[in-house]
């Protein structure tokens, strides 16, 4: 029954990343201007993380779908996901919202910047809980999360210095808005595969 609650989370979210990057697609190709790059975007990001979750719960070994199990059904995590769910909602009404606002045009530049980062509050959120998320966890899952957002950062780190150590060299030339807004992303993507590694080396 828990791997049938799970399971059935993971299709849902196939579904939503499935409508999500049809929706971004769709407006590309037949609406243009219908959606911001921003809303396009932040649609596509969606779809592909959204999709690479399910898609990595189905390719996943079973010692580690029956871990992942465990850990969405305990106490601690179902806590987690109260406190998360509406800083993610925030988030995601914020980044539209702001988008739409800055698209229409807002002539004070305090003011502009004041809604630009109005979807960091709702990550603001997110972030506290997860940090109360691993602070009611025991000592050995937390120190297994606390390693693997260690991995993670130095990974992210390490590539974002190469990319700039490139960029000075101009081998390559990326946005610094693209470059500075896939760090969290790429933070979090970063997390999820080093989880893995770190679980199985405490098997």
């Amino acid at each position: 029954m828990v791997a049938l609650s799970l399971q059935r989370r993971c299709n849902w979210l196939g579904l939503a990343a499935l409508a999500s990057g049809t929706m971004a697609l769709g407006a590309r190709l037949l609406w243009p201007g219908w959606l911001s790059d921003t809303q396009s975007g932040f649609l596509a990001g969606f779809a592909i993380g959204g999709g690479a979750v399910w898609l990595g719960m189905r390719l996943m070994p079973r010692w580690w779908r029956e871990l992942a199990e465990d850990d969405f059904n305990s106490s601690a995590a179902r806590a987690y996901r109260r406190e998360m769910l509406p800083g993610m909602a925030l988030y995601v009404v914020a980044v539209f919202v702001s988008s739409y606002l800055i698209r229409r045009g807002i002539d004070s530049a305090a003011l502009r910047a004041c809604v630009a980062v109005l979807p960091g509050l709702g990550l603001s959120w997110v972030t506290v809980a997860m940090v109360r998320y691993v602070r009611r966890l025991d000592e050995f899952v937390r120190r297994i999360e606390l390693e693997a957002i260690g991995i993670a950062a130095l990974i992210v780190g390490q590539l974002y210095l190469v990319c700039g150590l490139l960029q000075l060299a101009r081998v390559i030339a990326i946005p610094a808005d693209v470059a500075m807004v896939w760090v969290f992303p790429l933070l979090c993507l970063c997390y999820g595969a080093t989880k893995f590694f770190v679980r199985r080396h405490y098997r």
